[in-house]
């Protein structure tokens, strides 16, 4: 493993001197040949951010890829072991079964950063690809200066903190790269609307990867167009998230010391400065307001954008939320008190819109169904999502397959007589969708436009959960409503130079 050290950008970019060589040992075949995708037909992509969520996608979706072209990553953090994630070792295994080399990793701790990343790049590449046929990987700490040295780059895939996703999106559409990015599309409103206003005026390839598009959707999609519930007047989506602690009263008062290697302040941001604790970073950064978006912008993106796209509710109205309570001791008295700084640990929120209610719910809470519709001793599964119509209730799991009729006589008697799948918009995984679109040079359907109903929606529900307001928006003019929430809710004060 890389020992960590500090690297100003000099030093980056000089660890990849021996990056063409390295890419030569062990070659197997010379792309470009028959059925293989020749070098100058592939898409140059530049990865920001390489925790391990990154480190998960490079083995799953994007080394694979004939037709993809890793040629600069970017972190803050050069390298360590302190990431958080679902199992001690599963990430670990995986990349060492995926490198072939048993002594990947660290058999302490998780390790993620810049110079794992570029290990699992180089390490795959120099197995897969043959000399000549990879130019190197270039190392940035800083995103804006990859950004002004990126002529050969084609496209961006932004894998940072969801607190950074505005400004890095922002900047590499105003670069006139293809932007790729992890869910959300930002975390405050003024972020959104920026981050679309810049896709619609750039022209470039968005994709936001929360966007799918499974054949099973298309069957549900064509039993509501159908009418088999007829009007579909809720929308009642629940996630068993958070798996990561959240819900804390007040930011930590813990000192801790910056790890080596860790750029602090390029991993803040565009965020004010404030001392560095590690349950700010890796997976923990979700459940704060200043750096995540909690469960529903986790999960929420991948189940709702499935119901926004089917029923087209259009921008939402009004927004309310209940937030799971929290008390603290002060003195000898116990308190109650709203957090100010992060997500609670359940909440449910209410998105009201002109024809469509649709709720969200999460830390384990369900909506209730009403008596009759379950089989007896049945309870609703941990995560899923229920259309409740005029005359008729479909119960499916989170994003919606594996659906049936409530209850189940009904799905019974209609059997044989359910409309069949509507015709299918061309299926794609994600990323097949997205890289087609680059090469094409269009708007991906997942695009930043088409989910800025949800982004809006997403941030609103935020500031709800923040003020403990109901929220009313007039999403035409771009304005909340409501008296007792003021505009700073909409933005976020800007470190000096990172303003959007």
């Amino acid at each position: 493993m890389s020992q960590i050290k500090n690297f100003n950008r000099r030093e980056f970019i000089a660890t990849t001197t021996g990056a063409a060589s390295v890419a030569a040992i062990l070659p197997r075949q010379v792309f470009g040949g028959p059925g293989r995708t020749a070098p100058s037909d592939r898409v140059n992509v530049a990865l920001i951010g390489c925790g391990t969520q990154a480190l998960r996608q490079l083995m799953g979706d994007w080394l694979p890829r004939e037709d993809l072209n890793l040629v600069a990553i970017c972190d803050p953090n050069t390298d360590s072991e302190d990431y958080r994630d679902w199992s001690p070792h599963g990430l670990r295994n995986s990349i060492r079964e995926f490198l072939g080399n048993p002594n990947w990793g660290s058999e302490t701790g998780i390790r993620a950063g810049l110079m794992a990343a570029k290990e699992m790049i180089e390490g795959y590449y120099a197995n897969e690809r043959g000399q000549g046929d990879w130019e190197g990987l270039k190392l940035y700490a800083d995103y804006r200066e990859m950004l002004a040295e990126s002529e050969g780059i084609d496209a961006i895939i932004d894998m940072t903190p969801e607190h950074l996703h505005g400004v890095v999106n922002i900047a590499g559409m105003k670069a006139g790269k293809a932007v790729i990015s992890h869910k959300v599309l930002a975390n405050t409103l003024h972020e959104v609307h920026h981050t679309v206003r810049n896709a619609k005026e750039t022209g470039v390839t968005t994709h936001l990867m929360a966007w799918n598009n499974d054949p099973a959707l298309y069957q549900l999609w064509e039993w509501l167009d159908q009418g088999v519930i007829g009007k579909v007047k809720e929308v009642h989506n629940w996630s068993n998230r958070p798996i990561w602690p959240q819900g804390w009263i007040e930011n930590p008062k813990e000192e801790m010391a910056v790890p080596d290697g860790m750029n602090w302040d390029l991993w803040l941001g565009c965020v004010p400065d404030r001392p560095y604790h590690i349950d700010y970073t890796h997976a923990l950064f979700r459940g704060w307001f200043e750096f995540g978006s909690g469960c529903l912008g986790d999960m929420g993106q991948y189940s709702l954008w499935r119901t926004y796209r089917m029923l087209n509710p259009g921008p939402v109205v009004r927004v309310e939320s209940n937030a799971a309570t929290g008390a603290t001791i002060v003195g000898n008295q116990s308190q109650w008190r709203r957090s100010e700084v992060a997500f609670p640990t359940a909440s449910t929120v209410h998105f009201e819109h002109q024809d469509l209610d649709i709720f969200w719910y999460d830390g384990g809470m369900k909506p209730r169904v009403a008596k009759g519709l379950l089989a007896s001793g049945e309870r609703l599964p941990n995560q899923g999502v229920l259309y409740v119509g005029e005359y008729g209730t479909i119960l499916g799991n989170f994003l919606g397959t594996n659906f049936r009729l409530l209850p189940e006589s009904r799905m019974t008697a209609l059997q044989g007589s359910l409309p069949a799948s509507r015709s299918a918009e061309e299926v794609k995984n994600s990323v097949d969708e997205y890289m087609d679109a680059i090469r094409e040079g269009k708007q991906s359907r997942g695009s930043f436009i088409n989910i800025a109903d949800l982004a809006e929606a997403t941030c609103l529900a935020t500031i709800a959960l923040r003020t403990g307001e109901q929220i009313t928006w007039d999403a035409e003019n771009m304005k909340v409503l409501s008296d007792n929430v003021t505009h700073e809710f909409m933005t976020r004060e800007y470190r000096d130079g990172w303003a959007v």
